[in-house]
């Protein structure tokens, strides 16, 4: 399914990144579709290039996009392929629509604050029995987010627990501002209140994680 997409990406003007990216993440995109269950109404959280979106759609999902950023995503794009596009800052703003899956791939390590308010508010926005499904960097593989940040430290990067984050009311910083383990996940969607379906990890390089409302 991937290559679909990335045929009808590539009919459009793309961000200078887009083709390294891809090329680093092609297979990655392919096992996380295979995990995604199939969905009346979707929202890919953190959209980026819309590649998983172009994915979901065509497969038969309904789908919504969002980003606080328009930087990375071709906005025709999305339009042309019937996927609607809505700026949103899940730090601070809770979502207008219900979703039955709500996908998070390679996002939370960017929160800048506590994520717990921000994972409560995808919970709300489930329907009864939805799902939401969460892929970060694998602290057990990568370290702390200097490996990711081209060797400067993230904000939270001493910090071991995510219940130790506090809230960050300074500029939005677009890095790695900490690095999950498997356990943080499991006690981040429990506490959130969901209930864990799937643990595992994309090709050594990411934990997921499945929650059910």
């Amino acid at each position: 399914m991937v290559e679909k997409a990335l045929e009808i990406a590539r009919g459009y003007k793309q961000h200078p990144a887009f083709e390294n990216y891809m090329a680093g993440f092609r297979d990655y995109y392919e096992e996380v579709f295979k995990l995604l269950p199939q969905s009346a109404k979707t929202l890919e959280l953190g959209c980026a290039y819309g590649i998983l979106a172009l994915m979901l759609k065509l497969r038969g999902d309904m789908v919504i996009t969002s980003d606080m950023t328009t930087e990375y995503t071709n906005l025709k794009m999305l339009r042309d392929n019937g996927i609607l596009f809505v700026k949103n800052n899940i730090e601070k703003q809770d979502l207008k629509h219900k979703f039955n899956l709500i996908t998070m791939t390679e996002v939370i390590e960017h929160l800048n604050s506590n994520p717990l308010p921000a994972v409560k508010r995808l919970h709300n926005a489930l329907h009864e029995g939805g799902r939401l499904f969460v892929s970060t960097v694998m602290k057990e593989a990568h370290g702390d987010t200097t490996s990711m940040n081209s060797g400067k430290k993230g904000l939270w990067n001493e910090l071991n627990d995510w219940h130790d984050i506090p809230e960050y009311k300074g500029k939005w910083m677009d890095e790695h501002t900490f690095h999950y383990d498997q356990w943080n996940l499991i006690t981040l969607l429990t506490e959130a209140g969901f209930e864990i379906e799937k643990v595992g990890n994309i090709n050594n390089f990411s934990h997921y994680i499945i929650g059910k409302k």
